[in-house]
């Protein structure tokens, strides 16, 4: 009887049996009738059996590909087994059963995973590799290419060393017997290179993963354009060529992955499915970028790419996880960048997330873990919340619970929990805490090669606990391993890695610790060198070494190191090009009040001190102009008078206006909070993901104009006489300030505290304060504070703690200051203007008192001097430059803005006041349905005079939104009026509650009120309050202050007259009978 062997399919290496002589399932179903059927005719040892056997088998197999029945591939396999055992078929049939046979039990394992039929393939193709396949019509390629695929898979399921040396020895065999740019050698270099650097992964062998690249590159380079695997190959090489780069730190490499990935975008359709992948893998390219260089374009476009990938992703796609993660790292990195809370919060949503997707139990559980602990450490440093904290460490403790000892993942995950461990001892002193983190980063260590870039990280944290163990204990060896695990951290840092500079302040930090306990000068010596090293280091971020320089004042001044006074010199340079990173000043505000910088905030305070602990007190005031109110200071330089350049060059001083115009409009633009918290609330992943980045787009935007107006600045500074243009304001200008009467500085630091006289043309004095005087200070400002907070206005509780304050604040100020101005020959009734720093912001200086003198009259200083407060000097110069246009008729221009309401019935009395004693056809009055901020706003540049009675309210924490609140529940808000451009303002009076108060955000320097915004848009004077107003009170105060502004004459009256009315007002408010000290108290008048 004649047969037919059926061969199967022998062109690929999949393990798949697809028959082309089999047209349909009921084919494939009376074949294996009909070859049964015979079968039972015969003889059981009828020779024919065998053959029989196998195409019963090989049927079997076509019906299994096509229904997927187990039964089906087990009968397959006992059937080629069959015909195996019975060896009465000639040896091609044999070697082609065999073969068959081995493909099957491939398969078995490939869809069912039993780990016996996957070892028996792999023998059994080793075997069939040394038979004379050629005999059979098998190529032999095809069966080494199979039992690559199996060494692979073996080596997935155990992660056997060897197994992955014997894929690569193999595929090293085959390579040379494959002609080369074929499709066939292409697929087995793909394997080779694939192998290398699984084999990288295991092993951390620089020359495995150098190897794959090779082979990666060579099929790139062997696909011509428009070959179906260029694609595929691209990847593949992007792919290697990134692991690389994060093992080596070669910028070449990161490059070199990003334009890969690029181009394989442009060979990929926007459907494809693959793009998610490419997307993912090029931002995550991008991220390592910025961790290298800190250039946070490339964080820009890491967010960017993460934010479309997970746009294109389905609800179930198998990355979304990842993606979620990977953007949520970066945003994390944000956070670090530019302190923006709202990152940190958009963190945390996709981290948690991510966690909805892998439940307990879910393989991926433990990748999502160490980001959200990590992002929940980063909280707690910036909220000093007990439960971010807690929440971290028990992420971290199941994130480790989850991660086997021999997963790649376990060094940073017991890193990650090691950091939140070392918080939680500095936080409750307990040495568990601390000794646990050290026995975690040494498990750490063992499990990573030396010299990898875990290993860096490790050392580093190690080396910081093992000397905070040292000031617990006191053992020496904790300082000598300390000490060699930091230079060897440092050591193993690449040239130019952006993280050197506070690697190398963390180690000066810790020496000045160790020279604390063991008094060894030697250490702090090294400390100091190494600051200034942190402090220099060109790569890192001007905020890693703004803190390094502030951690350098702290060493050099207590040594009394010779180099001090420079030290601050740069860590003011450093702090003003640190908040200038910042896109918008609301950013720039959560950057200077976050909690994690609390030391930077009274830096340039503690700068001043030392200078005039060093009798250098004209450096001293250009230390705190040049480091207070940076926010107001950044965009009054956007708005620099331009007269004298219009002169020299127009088209250089019109090119810096357009500019800086551009620019402003972006620093003044309210960023909505577009992603924060959106994710954790909702069953909707996908709800945020599609929405406008506004704060990348505009950090874009910033950053591309500040550098055109960098340039532009040079070429400025290049014109003779234009040297010093944008150049921080040296003494002799900012002593201009006090042409009109004295400045009274008022520094107050915890290094020591002093008062300052500037006066025009005169040295400045000095006037020491007790050295308690930090300390008394701070006390009142958090007492008053407090007590306000507790009790409503008229309080008697209030009034008493209000006259407590005034009576130490005439001791500690009010009394030295008259005193030293009497001698100084200012007469009483002099405008003196009080310049405060600190907590002393908060403080009524005005009303220090009773001040004694000759006579027996209770007297407070604004009583002896007319008092007017600043932010700054140059804050006081700026009112007194341009030009004022003023009216035709001479007459004042005032716009009322009324809005009464049940509250504050007083209103209408108020301004109807105001507008009888101005006279009706000089004010505009805005009430009612027309008092919108809109409308408001439109208004202003018409009337140089403004005053506003209505509610003022105060937002704590966010005092850009400090507001008048007008029509309709609208708001017109601080930022709003900043925005004004106002050259013809001269005066504005703000009968509101709180507008001249600083909200408790701990950023007192920045002066951020709504009466510092109006003097920002333009207004000469301003009258604001510092805390809320008696209805009653504006009515009176107003009749009071107008009466006498225009007691020479309407139009005589000039807003320079303000201070002395608004002095003159509130003594006549102090007569009426049942006024309160808080009452009068209350109202300042900031400007000239």
């Amino acid at each position: 009887m004649a047969l037919n062997v059926n061969h199967g399919a022998q062109g690929s290496s999949k393990s798949q049996f697809s028959t082309p002589l089999i047209d349909s399932l009921n084919d494939v179903n009376s074949r294996i009738n009909r070859w049964q059927a015979q079968a039972s005719t015969l003889p059981f040892r009828h020779p024919d059996r065998a053959v029989i056997a196998h195409n019963i088998a090989t049927n079997h197999m076509s019906r299994y590909d096509a229904t997927r029945q187990k039964g089906d591939l087990d009968q397959a396999i006992v059937g080629y087994a069959e015909a195996l055992l019975r060896g009465m078929n000639p040896p091609p049939i044999n070697i082609l059963t065999f073969e068959h046979l081995t493909r099957a039990l491939l398969t078995r394992f490939d869809d069912f995973g039993a780990r016996e039929d996957l070892d028996h393939s792999i023998s059994y193709f080793r075997h069939l590799s040394n038979l004379p396949l050629e005999v059979a019509g098998i190529k032999r390629l095809n069966v080494l290419d199979c039992l690559a695929d199996a060494l692979r898979s073996r080596f997935e399921v155990g992660g056997r060393l060897e197994d992955i040396e014997d894929l690569i020895s193999l595929l090293r065999h085959v390579i040379t017997t494959v002609p080369p740019a074929t499709d066939d050698h292409r697929r087995i270099a793909s394997k080779l290179a694939n192998a290398s650097g699984r084999k990288y992964e295991q092993t951390d062998e620089s020359e495995d993963l150098t190897e794959a690249v090779s082979h990666y590159r060579a099929v790139f380079t062997s696909c011509p354009l428009g070959h179906p695997s260029r694609s595929s190959c691209l990847g593949a090489l992007a792919d290697v060529v990134t692991l690389r780069s994060q093992r080596s730190g070669d910028l070449n490499d990161v490059e070199d992955a990003a334009t890969l990935y690029l181009e394989l975008l442009d060979l990929l359709d926007k459907e494809d499915s693959d793009r998610v992948r490419v997307l993912m893998n090029l931002a995550n390219v991008y991220h390592i970028r910025f961790r290298q260089t800190d250039d946070s374009e490339d964080l820009e476009k890491a967010i960017s790419r993460y934010r479309e990938a997970l746009l294109l992703c389905p609800p179930n796609h198998k990355s979304k996880d990842y993606l979620m993660n990977n953007l949520g790292f970066s945003l994390t990195s944000r956070f670090r960048h530019f302190g923006r809370t709202e990152c940190l919060e958009e963190a945390i949503s996709l981290y948690r997330a991510a966690l909805r997707i892998c439940p307990r139990g879910h393989p991926r559980r433990q990748q999502s873990l160490p980001g959200l602990a990590n992002a929940m450490h980063l909280r707690h440093l910036r909220t000093h919340r007990i439960e971010d904290l807690e929440e971290s460490i028990n992420l971290g403790r199941e994130a480790l619970a989850l991660t086997p000892p021999e997963h790649p993942m376990r060094p940073q995950v017991l890193f990650n929990l090691s950091l939140g461990l070392r918080t939680q001892y500095n936080w409750v002193d307990d040495m568990g805490y601390l000794e646990e983190a050290i026995e975690h980063l040494y498990e750490a260590l063992k499990l990573v090669k030396s010299g990898h870039p875990h290993s860096r990280h490790i050392l580093h944290l190690l080396a910081g606990n093992l000397v905070h163990r040292f000031m617990h204990r006191g053992a020496d060896e904790d300082i000598a391993d300390a000490i060699k695990h930091y230079r060897t951290s440092i050591s193993l840092m690449p040239e130019g890695h952006p993280q050197v500079s506070s690697m190398l302040s963390n180690f000066a930090k810790d020496l000045r610790l160790i020279f604390s306990r063991t008094g060894d000068a030697e250490y702090l010596e090294e400390s100091i060198t190494l600051h200034r090293s942190a402090v220099e280091y060109p790569f890192s971020s001007v905020r890693d070494r703004l803190i390094a320089a502030k951690d350098l004042t702290v060493t050099a001044r207590f040594t009394r190191h010779s180099s001090t006074l420079t030290a601050y010199r740069k860590a003011l340079s450093l702090l003003q090009h640190a908040i200038d990173l910042g896109p918008t000043v609301q950013t720039r505000h959560e950057y200077i009040s976050g909690r994690d910088i609390d030391p930077l905030r009274s830096l340039p305070m503690d700068a001043a001190s030392y200078a005039i602990e060093s009798c250098a007190y004209e450096e001293a005031i250009e230390m705190l102009e040049q480091g207070r109110a940076l926010l107001w200071s950044g965009m009054r330089s956007l708005r620099t008078p331009l007269d004298h350049l219009h002169e020299v060059d127009k088209s250089l001083a019109d090119e810096f206006t357009e500019i800086s115009q551009v620019l402003e409009t972006i620093i003044t633009t309210t960023h909505v909070r577009d992603f924060a918290g959106t994710l954790a609330g909702t069953d909707d992943d996908d709800v945020t993901i599609g929405r406008t980045d506004v704060f990348a787009r505009d950090l874009t935007e910033k950053r591309r104009l500040s550098e055109e107006l960098d340039k532009v600045v040079l070429r400025i500074q290049a014109l003779p006489g234009f040297e010093n243009f944008w150049r921080p304001i040296p003494f002799r200008h900012l002593q201009t300030a006090a042409i009109g009467g004295p400045v009274v500085i008022i520094n107050l630091s915890e290094c020591r505290s002093d008062i300052l006289i500037v006066r025009s043309n005169h040295p400045v004095i000095h006037i020491p304060t007790p050295t308690n005087f930090f300390h008394r200070v701070t006390e009142l400002a958090h007492q008053l504070s407090e007590t306000r907070k507790s009790y409503r206005l008229e309080s008697k509780k209030y009034d008493r703690v209000l006259r407590q304050t005034l009576e130490e604040l005439s001791e500690l100020v009010g009394q030295p200051v008259a005193n030293r101005l009497m001698e100084l020959g200012i007469p009483e009734q002099s405008r003196i203007w009080l310049c405060p720093t600190s907590v002393l912001a908060s403080l009524p200086i005005h009303a220090a008192g009773p001040i004694s003198s000759h006579t027996d009259v209770k007297r407070y200083l604004c009583d002896i001097y007319v008092c007017s407060y600043t932010p700054s000097l140059s804050a006081l110069i700026a009112p007194r430059s341009g030009n004022l246009s003023g009216s035709a008729s001479g007459r004042p221009s005032l716009l009322i803005v009324g809005q009464p309401d049940e509250t504050l019935p007083g209103v209408d009395s108020e301004t109807r006041s105001i507008e009888s004693l101005v006279g009706s056809e000089s004010v505009t009055r805005i009430a009612g349905e027309a008092a919108t901020p809109e409308n408001v706003i439109a208004h202003l540049p018409m009337h140089p005079w403004v005053h506003f009675a209505c509610h003022g309210m105060l937002q704590p924490g966010r005092p850009f939104e400090s507001s008048f609140l007008l029509q309709h529940n609208t708001y017109l808000t601080l930022l709003r009026i900043a925005k004004s451009h106002l050259p013809t303002a001269e005066l504005a009076f703000l009968a509101a509650c709180h507008t001249a108060e600083l909200a408790e955000d701990g950023t007192p320097d920045e002066v951020l009120h709504l009466t510092a915004a109006m003097q920002f848009s333009g207004f000469r004077s301003v009258i604001g309050t510092m805390w809320a107003m008696a209805d009653e009170d504006g009515k009176d105060l107003s009749e009071h202050f107008y009466s006498k502004m225009f007691a020479a004459g309407v139009q005589s009256a000039s807003y320079e007259q303000s201070a002395r009315a608004l002095r003159h007002a509130t003594q006549k408010l102090r007569t009426k009978k049942g006024i309160s000290l808080e009452r009068w108290v209350n109202f300042v008048h900031y400007g000239a």
